[in-house]
């Protein structure tokens, strides 16, 4: 999970399942999809109109945690520029997914509500983040699990609309 990527961001690898049955219900299970070390292709749209997007790559390393509850995020673009950690696993009291993030791009910690779709397999973060203007924005983000592969895809929401902010496809490093 990561927002400015957002990311989210497995000890064993996941059998892939046919693209039309939804699986992994269990919480745990949700959780250990995300484990192991993703190579990670970034793209992020032009911030001015018929300009073009950047792309960068980097990895990320995903350790389960406490018996398999929670997941620790590491995850650093080639070169160093963006370095971040977060964790997140299943809160009980509330039902939902949870998890913070911190990295050197913001300075601050940053707290996500998440919700897991299994007949899509795809998880949704989201979050409110102020400026530095100290305006508050919503963050969203999805990440859809195919096997070894996931896209991670972030938004923010402005008068507009929604804006994409990073798509990120991931592909699992095999063990």
């Amino acid at each position: 999970m990561w927002l400015g990527f957002l990311p989210m961001l497995i000890g064993g690898i996941a059998p892939a399942a046919p693209s039309n049955t939804p699986w992994v219900i269990e919480p745990r299970d949700v959780i250990a999809l995300e484990a192991g070390t993703w190579d990670a292709v970034i793209t992020t749209p032009s911030r001015t109109p018929g300009g073009m997007p950047s792309t960068a790559t980097g990895v990320q390393m995903n350790e389960l945690r406490s018996g398999g509850l929670w997941m620790l995020n590491r995850m650093s673009v080639n070169g160093g520029a963006y370095e971040g950690t977060g964790i997140w696993g299943f809160d009980s009291k509330t039902g939902r997914y949870s998890g913070s993030w911190v990295d050197n791009s913001t300075g601050r910690i940053r707290s996500d509500q998440g919700g897991w779709d299994p007949n899509s397999r795809t998880m949704t973060w989201t979050s409110e983040v102020e400026r530095a203007d100290g305006k508050k924005i919503q963050l969203r983000a999805t990440s859809t699990f195919d096997g070894n592969r996931r896209t991670y895809r972030s938004y923010a929401a402005t008068e507009a609309g929604e804006i994409p902010l990073s798509i990120v496809v991931f592909t699992r490093r095999p063990k």
